[in-house]
């Protein structure tokens, strides 16, 4: 009886050392959002604000998890950078940031509001991307995101790989 007991162990440990150190070369991993939360609070149990700095290196989306009914009151702008593409959507796109006058001027801070609705479902993204520019310069656009939304809300942001 122990020796089969041994010999089981045995084998789950060669199983799990051999399955452990098998990895393929392939896995690129994709570069993170940096995300900072600079401040959290919540008002009154019923409100909670949470203010963000964004270093946008690529797309990068936040996502809220609520219910019918709740409201949601936010505002960014650009610290870094001229230009971000900027939209919301729930099962389909609610609000989209557009320049005063169609493609002269560049995207650098909007406020924005939305209700959850039975129609839109129950997760909404907030999807920041940046402007792809011809100059030869890269500049990683830094974003200060502030949002007001249910303390029964849930938020969640990209996870760092790094």
């Amino acid at each position: 009886m122990i020796k089969r007991i041994g010999i089981i162990l045995s084998l789950l440990i060669i199983i799990t050392v051999a399955g452990c150190s098998s990895s393929s070369g392939n896995v690129t991993p994709i570069p993170a959002a940096n995300i900072n939360q600079i401040r959290q609070a919540q008002v009154a149990k019923v409100w909670t604000v949470r203010q963000v700095e964004i270093n946008l290196e690529s797309t990068t989306s936040i996502l809220l998890k609520l219910t019918t009914g709740d409201s949601v009151d936010g505002y960014f702008y650009l610290e870094k950078g001229n230009d971000i593409d900027f939209q919301i959507s729930g099962e389909s796109q609610i609000y989209k940031s557009t320049s005063a006058t169609a493609g002269s001027a560049n995207i650098t801070s909007d406020r924005f509001s939305f209700k959850a609705s039975d129609d839109q479902g129950i997760a909404y993204t907030l999807k920041f991307s940046p402007v792809k520019t011809t100059d030869a310069k890269k500049v990683n656009p830094v974003i200060f995101l502030e949002l007001i939304y249910p303390a029964t809300g849930e938020i969640f942001t990209p996870m760092d790989t790094k």
